[in-house]
């Protein structure tokens, strides 16, 4: 999923307010919280997001739910999206600061799609090099999908080592078809 502009601005911001006022910990442990409790339920953030309901009405239930459970910051924060109209954005905020916090404590999460399960060592080597390759603490999250038919795919933050086979035939496919041999 690629972060809007909006979400990485309000993303910075509250990094920057949980920085500012080291409150870091329990600003990203709220966060975790928060998302856990909407992933768990859709009908929370259809609620929020839905435009006929008030925005005050928006705001009692913020207060109510989570003003003894999160953060002041956090809350506040929470009401700020509501009444500005990106409470839509939560989740990539959610996402972006998610990043930012991974970033700022030296690690960087490295998504790994395989076709086939790979082994502990291969996985380690695969650490030690892109640790090398990055200078940060790496930790790698691994996904399997059939459809890259083989090879590797290694996403670090933004930036994306496709390595796959089914990139590779496209890449040929396309090479191919610039030569417009008839």
């Amino acid at each position: 999923m690629r972060e809007s502009r909006v979400a990485q601005r309000y993303a910075h911001a509250l990094f920057e307010v949980a920085l500012a006022r080291g409150l870091m910990d329990t600003m990203a442990e709220d966060l975790f919280q928060l998302k856990a409790f909407y992933e768990s339920d859709n009908k929370f953030l259809l609620f929020l997001e839905a435009p006929q309901v008030l925005t005050e009405d928006k705001i009692q239930l913020i207060k109510n739910l989570f003003a003894s459970k999160l953060s002041p910051s956090l809350v506040s924060f929470l009401l700020l999206l509501i009444e500005k109209n990106r409470i839509e954005f939560l989740d990539e905020i959610a996402d972006e600061f998610e990043k930012r916090l991974e970033n700022y404590r030296g690690l960087i999460k490295a998504i790994v799609t395989t076709a086939i399960p790979i082994d502990d060592n291969y996985k380690t080597h695969l650490q030690a090099r892109l640790e090398k390759m990055t200078g940060k603490k790496i930790e790698i999250v691994h996904k399997i999908d059939s459809d890259i038919i083989g090879g590797i795919i290694v996403q670090l933050n933004y930036q994306v080592i496709d390595r796959s086979v089914r990139h590779e035939l496209n890449s040929l496919k396309h090479d191919l078809l610039a030569l417009k041999v008839y």
